[in-house]
């Protein structure tokens, strides 16, 4: 499954996989990405929520 959030200029793309959740720049697409568990993806977004 792979979602794109689009905040204005901001975008990220997050691919979702059974064990893990890979996060990059949509718009530069060779560029870093980074592999998260989906427990560390929950808490990243609930925190976020609450920013």
């Amino acid at each position: 499954m792979l979602w794109w959030i689009n905040e204005g200029e901001a975008c990220v793309e997050v691919a979702a996989y059974p064990h893990t959740l890979h996060v990059r720049d949509s718009k530069v697409t060779d560029g870093p990405a980074f592999a998260v568990a989906p427990a560390a993806w929950t808490a990243f977004l609930g925190h976020a929520a609450n920013v």
